[in-house]
Parts: structure tokens; C-alpha cells; sequence
């Protein structure tokens, strides 16, 4: 922030904290209404940065603060709008039109539902572990910037634009989140609409121009804040809610089930999905329980259109943007005349389908643009007459010191018409809101994800039946929001055996009321464990996804209580992708004997395996193949940004790359699944593969990446480590007796067969290297501890290479020094010949990258013994490497930077990325002066997946 603005910043947020205690929601709007601009996060650095004030909850109370003796409440400033003559006949005139369409600006409080005895008990210990996971999430990182680039529009509505991004940085972000796009220094308010391994999905402003560069700033804290705010506001009830219905959720085995269930017509369900629908139209909580394939979105699209036939009105709501959409094309297949304002779909989209359709808008912006247009017409023009106005008066700020009485009086005038149409926008964009919300009253089915009831735009509206849709992937205490909407009439539907949701904090608040999915909490899995499930359970069990091999393999090892059942259509249906090294239903490529070693990206986050992903290139890149459908994913994030790399085309939507809990709700006719994990290099093994228990993380895990493939599963894993060595008879251990059991084992050798793109090399390593040396731009290497003999032959080239662009040193190689400190006499040599040698200690990656040549090694690359090397011709797999590798500059000097040399012993300074506690730690020193008094820093992780981390040592 520049220096001026941040002083504008502070002076305004000491004049708005001048009066006591101020809730964050009404400090921002007091700021905006003094010109400032900001956002949670700028908030918080301004307020710690400055001492101004510390935030308790949701409001920010101002340091040295006391409540005066006779006020039990302290005041709150709020800043009336301008009162003018003009402000208030435009104030009159914008309710009359308001009033001529049907949009009342006074809307009448609905009344509170019933309070069970329990309710602000449960509301105050969900509350609590909100309130855990924020103070959590903050020591973490709550602001997080993140440069993007390559943006590019992908589809419009009518007041905002969906824009497309690549991330150059670890995205911790999820979707749903409120951020600021930073361009050339100008802040714009976006929403994140999703996010698939490295590129990212932004709605903006439509008025926005498309950067090629920028920077994202998220607020990784505003989601939960606003949950923690609503428990509070709802602890003993409050207009429009249901305490009753949303403590239902706790009480999974108590209701009882219907003697007749009402009719149901409908030839396309089988006899689960139809009881499914039967159980689900009957008052009270209904569990729907679909594993994957089993046709659960087809069974709530169904059951939306029974509702809507009895006259009920909907809320239909799911975790995710994608999943919201997927629900809402179910229904709109089910009954197509809603569309049209009839069935409400909130926020941004990621399916761009769902926008401007021909058959009748559902998106809410549409629907309401069209219902508000005279009111939105008049916003436009206001908008504009104050960006004029400011205009001319920033012609006369030009030339201040020089006003007459002329320009005085001019002054005055325009920051008069200033004030008046900011009141009229005000004005405006309330009554704008009120159409958004009447267009929701008037709507028989409203879908949104599970965030949005806290928000403005429902915020007290009521409904005969609410639907939690991907509810494993939903928080307790955010169900609970949900199911608070209704009079009780509620289904939660998903798969407790499938991702539960990210939890950052490890307390048992939080463990308890947000690790647990409704269906943990109401003891739904375990009464099913125990073959005893409840009366109101509905088990999918047909499914019409996965081949019969493939669903033999993740029904015995993830659903024994309740076996999948393939249906009989699927044996027959056509294969329409083909490729030789999927040549079976199962095939596992075991990469045990390769030695593949495993690395965090950027030496602190989510780890990664390269010689598994230039294994992948080799598949994917396969001439012979016709591969029209694929999913290629892995359990971390930084593996996934490098198989998306590998994509010939980002934007093919059948083609896939991403995390696995990502692509939850995903399928693909091929899916490659990489485990990653191989037990050298990062160590030990990450808790999804050593605790494989039924239910468990691993388990879910395994059963997602699984169950995404409809013709053929490849997975890719060192199973000497991941298997073999296996004590336990668990989930994930059954999984793999299985696969091996039924599936094809290939060999590292017959995977790289007739392979163009990645290629084993045998020998004249040295030689090769050099000659990919002779015309690059670019080289970083990392080389672990050995006699680095094959490095000598390789100076003058590397110095040739640095001399050629002496600004920005282009060539980088890390050596790992002995336990003293001291480099070996090869790395010595080449420092001593002009090539940038930094020490880093420990190195897990074996490696270079040179311009779009990238090799690996299973032991040091330029050592006597390199032991495996392969090496892959791929320009942007190199590029994603690189961003993988590159170390940043901060305590220590990063990638392209050089090092710095001990003042006391000459010898060159070493970075140290070594692992407490499960998370690496950065340090910059001497190893042989000053190794018990390093500098040392240790960031958050900023994987959002791979959260429980890993020991570093080798």
C-alpha cells in the first residue's frame, strides 16, 4: 500500500473507532463512506500493523478501550446519508419505482421458528469451534497474495464477468471466497468462483479490464467469520430461523418412518432411488447415502420436481459452485419450465453453461437484471455522473494552492453533486438488493452453495424444504445454518465415505463441529458400521459409473456394509477411449524398484514427485492412443499443478488435471491416479497412506480417486512402500490386495516403451547434459551429496550460459555440503569458475531443468552413481518444475540469487530447509560458525491439502 493511502487508512479508522467497539461489517462501510477502500485483510495489517485496535469475534475493539459506567452497549458510529432536498426526492422517486414493479422496500420480519432447551448450548460450542478454526486460519496466513497470470474472459452475465486465471503460488483459497485482484495497484472486489490445481476462476465487475498480469490478495478468514457472526446472532433463535430443525441434524436414529410412503411416478429411478424419493417427500430429517455412480444427483432432481409438484418451495444447496450446478441441471432436465425465474441459482457459476441460456435465465444477476432494469439503468447513470464529477474535481486538486472565489464556489458545487448521488446509489443499490431478494421470495426452488444463507441476500427467508447436497464435504455447524431455513423438512445427502471437509485447527471443538460432517455427528456412519442404520436412511447401492472390476475393488474395500451392485448396462456400453497402456479395467504401475524421490514444492508445501509425473507425460503423450476422456489426479496440490501441465489443452473440458478432492463428484473414462508417496525424500509416508482405517481420511481418499473411472483405473504407486509393508488389514491395505488381486502390474521399463517425451537414460549422461547445455537460456539444479564428478565437464558451458544475461543470474545449482559446511572440490571448482553455487541443506530433489529439458535421477545427478535417470522434453512441464523448485527470496536468498559467504570463515552460507514438527523450517547460516544461533522462520503451510506435512529428514 502506498504511503498515502495507508495514512488515509489509518486516519479514517481512527476517527471510526473514536467512539468504542465497532463490528467489522459496519467499520468497513464507515469506511467507505469516507472514500477508503479496503478489505477484511487490509483491515487486520492496518489495526496490528498501527495498534488501533484488536479483534474479539466479529468487532474490533480499540486498544485501551473501557466501556463507560453508564452505557451497557457501546455507541457505534454510522454515518447518516447526505439529507439533502435533492437526496430525499430521489430517495422518494427510487421507492415509487421500486413499488411500480413489485419490489417492496420494506420488508416485513418473519417470525422466529421454535427453540429447543439445547439449542444456545450446541449454537455456543459450534460458535466456539468456528472461532478455533479462525484464530487457526489467521496464524496461518489471513491475507495471502498470490500472483496470476494469462487471464482470459470465459463467459459474461449482466453484471459480472467470469475470468480465468493461471496461479504462479500456492493457492490456500477455496471457492466461494470474497478477494481483491490487484491490478498495476488498483484494487478490484471479486468473488473466487473455483479453482482446479493452478488455474483459478474469478468473477469481477463486468466494467473490468482483462490484465495479463496481477495479483490476487485473499482473505482466507471472512467465510468462517461470517458463519461465527450468524451462531451468535442465533443463539436463542431469531426471524426466519428454526433452532428446532437445525438441532434435528444431531439426531440422526430418533425419527421415526412413515407407515405409507405418498406415491412416487417415476420409470427412470430403480426400486433404492424410488424409496429415496418416497422416504425423502415425508416431514422430518431424511439421510440420502449415495456412493459414487449410484445416481444421486438423478434421485434429487427427481425428488426437487415431486417437491415442487406438492406446492413446496426449495432450498437446494451444496458446498461447492460445481456441485450446485450439477444439481441444478438435474433439475432443469426434470422440469425445464422452471427456468425463467421459477428455479434461482445465486452466485457465479462454474459450469458457463448455466449463463445467458436461450431456454430461460436461472442465474440470479440475469433474472434480476431484467426484473430491476429501470433501476439499474438509473444506477448506471449515477454511477456515471459521479465518476464525472470526480473528474472535474480532480482538475482542480491539480492546481489548489491557486483557487479563487470562482473555483471555490465550483468546488463546492461538485463535491455537493458528489455526496447527493452517492446518497442516490445508496439508495439505488438498496433497492437493487431488494429485487435480488423478492426474485428469491418468488422462486420455487432457490440453489446456492451451503455459504451463501449467511449472507445478505437470504438472510431470513424461509422455505418448506431444504436440500444439503455433498453434505460429507459440509461442516456441522454450517448444516446446521442450513437446515435452519426450514420448518424441519430436511434431506442431507452425500457419502460419509467419500473427502470430509479441510479443517486447519486440531482442537476438539473443532474436531467435533467442523471435521464432522452431519452424517459423523448424527452417528450415521457408525450406526451403519454397526449394521444397525437408521429408519430414515436411504442406501443408492445400483450404480452406473464404474466397470465391474473397478467396482468389485472399491465396494469390498470401502462399502462391505452396504455392496455396490454394477448395473447391467454398463458391461455393455461402448469404450470410447482407448490406449494401449490401459489396456485392462485395472492396471497398477508399480514404480517400487524406480527409487522415485519425493519434494516439497518450493522446499516448505505440498509435495511432489517428478519422476511419477514424467512417467505420466510418457502415458498422455502417447501418438497411438485415442484418449477422448481423462482425468489424471493426485492427493497434493503441487503434483496436480504438474500433471495439469502435462494437458494438451487446458480448456478440453475431458481432459482433467487436478487434486483429488478436487475432482470430487468428477469421472472420467480413464482416471490416473498418482499416489505420489514413495518414503524417500520427504519422510515419513503422509498419514493418508499409513492410516488406511475404514472411514478414515486415507480410506476416503483412496475411494474418491478410485471410483472417478468409468472404463479403466491407473494407479501409480511405489507399492514396496505403500502396501507392502503394510501391518494392518485395513481399507486402504484391502484396496491394494485387491488391485493386485484383479488388475494388470506394469513395470517402470513397459511404460516407458515406444516413448518419445520421457526417456530412461543409460549412459553418456555427462555428454547429454552438455549438449542440452550448449543452446539454453536457463539452468537450475539440484544435487544432493556425492563426488559431483560429472559437474567439471559442465563449467564452461554453465558459465557461458550466465554470462549471457548477467542481470537476472539464469543459472542456479544447489549442492548439498557436508555436515562441516564444506562444499565438495567439483562444487568449489565451478563457484571458482563463475557458476552461481548455493549450498541447501537437505536436498530431496535430484534434478535440473534447462530452458524445456527436464531430467531426474534416483540418486545425485552428476554423482559417480546418478542411479536412475530419465529425462523429458516437455517446454510447459519444465516451466511448471521450475515454479515447483524455485526457491523465493526472504530470509534466505532464493533461486536466481546469489549466496553470501560467512564473515568469519569464508565459507558460503547455506540454506537450511529442515522439518519440526511436522512443518519445514527455513534458515540461512553457517553450518560450521553458527549452527546453534540460526536465524530461523518457519511460514504456515499453503498446501490446504496436505496439512498434516511431513518430517524433512532424509
Amino acid at each position: 500500500m502506498a504511503v498515502g493511502a495507508e495514512r488515509k487508512l489509518v486516519k479514517a479508522l481512527r476517527q471510526a473507532l473514536s467512539q468504542g467497539p465497532i463490528p467489522q461489517e459496519d467499520l468497513l462501510t464507515a469506511l467507505r463512506q469516507t472514500g477508503v477502500r479496503t478489505d477484511s485483510s487490509g483491515l487486520y495489517i492496518a489495526c496490528a500493523t498501527h495498534g488501533l485496535a484488536d479483534l474479539r469475534e466479529d468487532t474490533w475493539i480499540p486498544r485501551g478501550w473501557a466501556a463507560p459506567v453508564a452505557e451497557a452497549t457501546p455507541a457505534i458510529p454510522r454515518q447518516r446519508p447526505l439529507e439533502s432536498p435533492t437526496a430525499r426526492r430521489a430517495a422518494v422517486e427510487i421507492r415509487d419505482i421500486a413499488s411500480s414493479i413489485g419490489i417492496p422496500m420494506d420488508e416485513p420480519t418473519p417470525p422466529a421458528g421454535p427453540v429447543p432447551a439445547a439449542w444456545p448450548g450446541i449454537a455456543a460450542q459450534a460458535g466456539r469451534a468456528l472461532q478455533e478454526e479462525l484464530r487457526a486460519v489467521t496464524d496461518r496466513r489471513t491475507l495471502q497474495d498470490v500472483p496470476v497470470s494469462g487471464g482470459f474472459v470465459v463467459a459474461e452475465t449482466t453484471s459480472r464477468t467470469l475470468m480465468r486465471f493461471e496461479a504462479e503460488g500456492d493457492l490456500g483459497v477455496s471457492e466461494g471466497a470474497q478477494a481483491t485482484l490487484v491490478v498495476e495497484g488498483t484494487p478490484i472486489d471479486v468473488e473466487v468462483v473455483s479453482v482446479f490445481g493452478d488455474v483459478l476462476t474469478l468473477s469481477v465487475p463486468p466494467a473490468a479490464a482483462v490484465p495479463e498480469k496481477a495479483v490476487l490478495r485473499c482473505d482466507l478468514s471472512w467465510l468462517l467469520s461470517a458463519q461465527s457472526k450468524r451462531l451468535r446472532e442465533l443463539a436463542d433463535g431469531g426471524p426466519g430461523f428454526n433452532a428446532e430443525a437445525a438441532a434435528a441434524l444431531l439426531n440422526a436414529g430418533r425419527a421415526a418412518v412413515p407407515d405409507d410412503l405418498p406415491a412416487v411416478r417415476a420409470a427412470h429411478l430403480n426400486q433404492g432411488q424410488r424409496h429415496a424419493v418416497q422416504l425423502a417427500l415425508t416431514p422430518g430429517v431424511t439421510w440420502l447415502w449415495g456412493p459414487p455412480g449410484t445416481g444421486k444427483t438423478t434421485t434429487i432432481g427427481t425428488l426437487v420436481a415431486e417437491l415442487c409438484v406438492r406446492g413446496l418451495r426449495v432450498l437446494l444447496t451444496a458446498p461447492t459452485n460445481a456441485a450446485v450446478d450439477v444439481a441444478v441441471k438435474a433439475v432443469l432436465k426434470e422440469i425445464p419450465e422452471l427456468a425463467g425465474g421459477g428455479l434461482v441459482r445465486l452466485g457465479q457459476p462454474s459450469d458457463t453453461a448455466l449463463v445467458g441460456r436461450a431456454d430461460g435465465h436461472v442465474l440470479i444477476d440475469e433474472i434480476a437484471a431484467k426484473r430491476g432494469a429501470i433501476l439499474a439503468r438509473r444506477r448506471v447513470q449515477e454511477g456515471q455522473l459521479v465518476r464525472d464529477l470526480r473528474q472535474r474535481l480532480k482538475a482542480l486538486q491539480r492546481r489548489h494552492a491557486n483557487l479563487n472565489d470562482e473555483d471555490q464556489q465550483e468546488r463546492l458545487t461538485l463535491e455537493r453533486g458528489v455526496a447527493e448521488a452517492t446518497a442516490v446509489i445508496r439508495e439505488l443499490d438498496e433497492a437493487l438488493h431488494q429485487v435480488r431478494r423478492q426474485v428469491c421470495r418468488e422462486a420455487e426452488v432457490v440453489a446456492a452453495t451451503s455459504h451463501q444463507v449467511v449472507l445478505r441476500t437470504l438472510r431470513e427467508l424461509t422455505f418448506d424444504v431444504v436440500i444439503l447436497d455433498e453434505a460429507s464435504m459440509t461442516t456441522t455447524a454450517l448444516a446446521m445454518l442450513v437446515a435452519g431455513m426450514g420448518d424441519g423438512h430436511t434431506i442431507i445427502a452425500g457419502d460419509f465415505r467419500q473427502l470430509p471437509p479441510v479443517v486447519v485447527a486440531d482442537t476438539p471443538s473443532a474436531q467435533e463441529w467442523l471435521l464432522k460432517s452431519p452424517f459423523e455427528k448424527a452417528a450415521v456412519d457408525l450406526a451403519v458400521g454397526g449394521k444397525s442404520p437408521p429408519g430414515r436412511l436411504a442406501a443408492l447401492t445400483e450404480q452406473y459409473r464404474m466397470r465391474n472390476d473397478i467396482n468389485r475393488v472399491v465396494s469390498e474395500a470401502f462399502y462391505p456394509e452396504s455392496p455396490l451392485v454394477t448395473a447391467q448396462n454398463v458391461s455393455s456400453r461402448p469404450r470410447h477411449s482407448r490406449a494401449d497402456w490401459a489396456g485392462g479395467e485395472l492396471v497398477l504401475l508399480d514404480t517400487s524398484q524406480l527409487g522415485a524421490r519425493t519434494a516439497r514444492k518450493q522446499g516448505m508445501s505440498s509435495r511432489y514427485n517428478l519422476m511419477h509425473v514424467q512417467l505420466v507425460a510418457g502415458l498422455v503423450t502417447d501418438p497411438d492412443g485415442d484418449v477422448s476422456s481423462l482425468g489424471v489426479i493426485s492427493p497434493f496440490a503441487a503434483q496436480a499443478s504438474l500433471l495439469e501441465s502435462l494437458l494438451p489443452d487446458p480448456d478440453q473440458e475431458d481432459w482433467a488435471a487436478s487434486t483429488v478432492h478436487r475432482f470430487q463428484g468428477g469421472e472420467r473414462d480413464i482416471v490416473v491416479y498418482d499416489t505420489v508417496d514413495t518414503g524417500l525424500g520427504v519422510r515419513p509416508l503422509h498419514r493418508w497412506f499409513t492410516e488406511g482405517e475404514p472411514g478414515g481420511t486415507g480410506a476416503r481418499l483412496l475411494n474418491v480417486a478410485a471410483s472417478r473411472a468409468r472404463d479403466h483405473l491407473v494407479v501409480i504407486a511405489a507399492l514396496d512402500q505403500l502396501h507392502r509393508h503394510r501391518t494392518s488389514r485395513d481399507a486402504v491395505s484391502l484396496f491394494f490386495a485387491k488391485l493386485l488381486e484383479r488388475g494388470r502390474i506394469v513395470g517402470v521399463a513397459e511404460a516407458l516403451d515406444n516413448v518419445s517425451v520421457t526417456r530412461r537414460v543409460t549412459h553418456d549422461i555427462t555428454a547429454l547434459l552438455g549438449d542440452d547445455l550448449a543452446n539454453a537460456g536457463s539452468v537450475e539444479m539440484w544435487l544432493p551429496r556425492a563426488p559431483l564428478v560429472g559437474l567439471k565437464p559442465l563449467i564452461p558451458a554453465l558459465k557461458l550460459i550466465a554470462e549471457q544475461d548477467v542481470d537476472t543470474e539464469p543459472v542456479t545449482v544447489w549442492v548439498e555440503p557436508d555436515p562441516d559446511g564444506y562444499l565438495s572440490a567439483e562444487a568449489m571448482a565451478a563457484k571458482r569458475g563463475g557458476v552461481n553455487i548455493r549450498p541447501c541443506t537437505p536436498i530431496l530433489e535430484s534434478s535440473a531443468v534447462i530452458d524445456d529439458v527436464v531430467w531426474t535421477s534416483t540418486r545425485s545427478l552428476l554423482g559417480p552413481d546418478p542411479g536412475t535417470v530419465l529425462r523429458t522434453r516437455h517446454a510447459a512441464f519444465a516451466d511448471a518444475v521450475r515454479r515447483a523448485q524455485r526457491r523465493r527470496p526472504g530470509i534466505a536468498p532464493g533461486s536466481g540469487q546469489l549466496g553470501d559467504d560467512c564473515g568469519r570463515c569464508a565459507r558460503t552460507l547455506v540454506r537450511f530447509e529442515v522439518g519440526r514438527r511436522g512443518l519445514p523450517t527455513v534458515g540461512y547460516g553457517c553450518l560450521h560458525c553458527d549452527t546453534s544461533s540460526r536465524r530461523s522462520h518457519r511460514p504456515g503451510n499453503r498446501d490446504g491439502l496436505d496439512l498434516a506435512g511431513g518430517n524433512q529428514h532424509r
